[in-house]
């Protein structure tokens, strides 16, 4: 008798955890991230206007339903052999966390945000200004996106490998590791 069946439902049953992991690691971290960006800049009414009701409970559904997705990206992107030691380990799951929010940041602050202002016909995003308007209001609006993209990044890293990795665990989180 062959064994090969015990271990391709063990390694199916492993994929299934991961893509759990990212999805739940992309809210845990996108909760961070909106308590950032509605925090410093009062920005989840504008969020939900993008989808046509500027309400911050819209604008926080349609963050948290983003950031689980961007979670099971995250999962389509590094769940790869070549990215297998990086996954290894609690450094390394932060590390691919961190780059993957950036790589976010770039694409949704670059092409996505621009597009959807343009769908929505605004000439440029109605975001009001930190303390000091003016000149270095753009400054700090991208000091406050990028803090906040870094703050998903490493959440979304940290609680991934403690959902996916038995050395992984921290004690915040209610996983037994055994049970993993």
């Amino acid at each position: 008798m062959s064994n090969s069946g015990g271990t391709e439902r063990s390694d199916a049953t492993a994929t299934g955890r991961r893509w759990r992991a990212g999805a739940v690691s992309g809210l845990v971290a996108g909760a961070v991230m909106g308590l950032v960006l509605h925090g410093a800049l009062g920005l989840m009414p504008t969020i939900g206007a993008l989808v046509g009701v500027e309400t911050a409970l819209v604008g926080w559904l349609v963050h948290l339903v983003n950031s689980t997705v961007f979670g099971g990206l995250f999962v389509a992107v590094f769940d790869r052999p070549f990215f297998a030691e990086l996954r290894g380990d609690v450094g390394g799951c932060l590390s691919l966390g961190v780059v993957h929010s950036a790589l976010l940041g770039v694409v949704t602050g670059g092409l996505l945000l621009p597009t959807a202002i343009a769908i929505a016909g605004a000439t440029s995003l109605p975001v009001p200004t930190l303390p000091v308007p003016g000149l270095t209001a753009s400054f700090e609006f991208g000091v406050v996106i990028a803090v906040a993209h870094l703050a998903y990044g490493f959440v979304l890293g940290r609680v991934f490998a403690a959902f996916t990795l038995v050395d992984g665990a921290v004690d915040w989180l209610p996983v037994d590791p055994a049970n993993r």
